[in-house]
């Protein structure tokens, strides 16, 4: 869970007094759904992939492609959330924003928990899709265990 704690506690402007922007790359369900919850915490979010996120400012487009990406705004004050549904385009994707936009906050969803530390290693952050739904599965059923222990 540690994608929401960063956005909830992150302030909308960079070190430099610049604002932040967040952008969704890709990810149809899952990207949709993180660019929707940023939009209900009120931040400034954008979606870019071949759908529109209703309620959410949207780009179709392809997000590994450079015109589409600066059509989209990002910036070097930009955060990027990089969801495609394959890990290894997402570390494409986002080594693609660090080189030509200069991006330094870039959190990357990765499906497969061994590739966490590679996505480490190229200097992103890693958000382990399978890892955070497991959490998120014990966690809600967690009083139903301590329920069947008791008895």
């Amino acid at each position: 869970m540690r994608l929401r704690s960063h956005f909830h506690e992150s302030a909308e402007t960079s070190a430099d007094g610049t604002k932040t922007d967040y952008y969704v790359l890709g990810g149809g369900h899952l990207g949709a759904a993180v660019a929707r919850q940023l939009s209900v915490a009120s931040h400034p979010v954008t979606f870019v992939g071949g759908v529109d996120v209703a309620d959410v400012p949207s780009i179709r487009g392809d997000p590994s492609s450079v015109a589409v990406l600066r059509d989209a705004g990002i910036t070097a004050t930009s955060t990027v959330v990089v969801a495609t549904p394959d890990d290894g385009r997402n570390l494409l994707v986002a080594q693609l924003v660090r080189t030509r936009f200069d991006v330094a906050d870039i959190f990357v969803v990765v499906h497969a928990p061994d590739r966490t530390g590679l996505v480490a290693q190229a200097g992103h952050e890693p958000i382990c899709a399978t890892t955070v739904l497991a959490d998120g599965v014990v966690t809600d059923i967690r009083p139903r265990l301590k329920e069947a222990d008791a008895a």
